[in-house]
C-alpha cells in the first residue's frame, strides 16, 4: 500500500502548465524553480514520523469501507440536499496516513491541519484508488436516478465528470435542484462565501484538544471531507 500509493500519486499528477501552476492547489509560481520547491515541500508533508504507524492491509480495507459508508449516507435522493456536504468522524493520525499518504498537499503547522485536494477526472482516479472502490462517489436509486459527487477541472473550468456520467443522457430531476443551487450560490450567501469550491473534494485531518478545568487535556484526531453533490436521471 505504501509504495504503490506513492507511485500512483506521482503517475497521476497532471503535467505543469506553462505559467508554472500547481494543478492540485491551483497556486501559481513565477518560475519552474518555485514550482519544484513547492513540490519538494509537499513531499515532506507525506513523510512518516516516529509517532505514526502504518496499518495492516485488512485494517486499511475496513477503514476504507467505513469512509465510503459515511460518504454514501450524504448522497441523498432528496433534491433539496443538492449542494455542499460534509462528512466528519474520528480518525487517528495513523489511519489518515495509511490511507492518504502520498496525496497530502498542505499542512498548517500552527493548527496541525493536513489537507488533500482532488478535482477533475484525475482526482476521481486517485480517490478510486484511495477508497479501493469505483462506486464511492455515486449512489443509485430507482427510476434511473443517481446522486453523485461533482468533480470539475478548476484550472480550465471544463466539466470533467467520470466517464460513466458522461455516457448517460441526463436531465435535471426536479426544478428544486435549480432552487437548491441558487440558495447555495445566490446573493444571500455572497457575504458568507465558502472556501470550498464546487467540483473540488477537500479532505482535512486535525487533532482536536479539550482543556479541562483541572488542566487535564483530552485529544482526538478527526477527519473531514467537503464536497458538492448533484442528481441526474437517465432518459430511456
Amino acid at each position: 500500500m505504501e509504495s504503490s500509493s506513492s507511485d500512483l500519486s506521482s503517475s497521476t499528477q497532471p503535467p505543469s502548465l506553462p505559467n508554472f501552476l500547481c494543478k492540485v492547489c491551483l497556486r501559481s509560481f513565477h518560475s519552474e524553480r518555485g514550482l519544484l520547491l513547492h513540490r519538494k515541500t509537499i513531499s515532506k508533508y507525506n513523510r512518516l514520523t516516529e509517532h505514526i504507524d502504518m496499518l495492516l492491509s485488512q485494517t486499511i480495507k475496513e477503514f476504507q469501507e467505513i469512509f465510503v459508508y459515511y460518504i454514501h449516507k450524504k448522497l441523498s435522493k432528496n433534491h433539496t440536499k443538492a449542494g455542499r456536504q460534509t462528512v466528519s468522524f474520528p480518525c487517528t493520525k495513523s489511519q489518515f496516513f495509511s490511507i492518504f499518504r502520498g496525496f497530502i498537499h498542505s499542512f498548517q503547522a500552527k493548527r496541525g491541519i493536513y489537507k488533500c485536494f482532488f478535482q477533475g477526472s484525475w482526482g476521481k482516479k486517485q480517490l478510486n484508488y484511495i477508497f479501493n472502490d469505483e462506486q464511492w462517489s455515486i449512489k443509485h436509486y430507482d427510476q434511473g436516478q443517481k446522486t453523485y459527487i461533482v468533480l470539475l477541472d478548476q484550472s480550465n473550468g471544463s466539466r470533467n465528470f467520470s466517464s460513466e456520467h458522461n455516457r448517460v443522457k441526463t436531465s435535471e430531476t426536479n426544478p428544486l435542484v435549480v432552487l437548491a443551487n441558487q440558495r447555495a450560490f445566490g446573493k444571500k450567501n455572497i457575504k458568507r462565501k465558502s472556501c470550498y469550491k464546487r467540483g473540488e473534494v477537500i479532505i482535512e485531518w486535525r487533532e482536536r484538544k479539550d482543556h479541562e478545568i483541572n488542566d487535564n487535556f483530552c485529544y482526538a484526531g478527526h477527519i473531514t471531507m467537503n464536497f458538492y453533490i448533484s442528481q441526474i436521471r437517465s432518459l430511456n
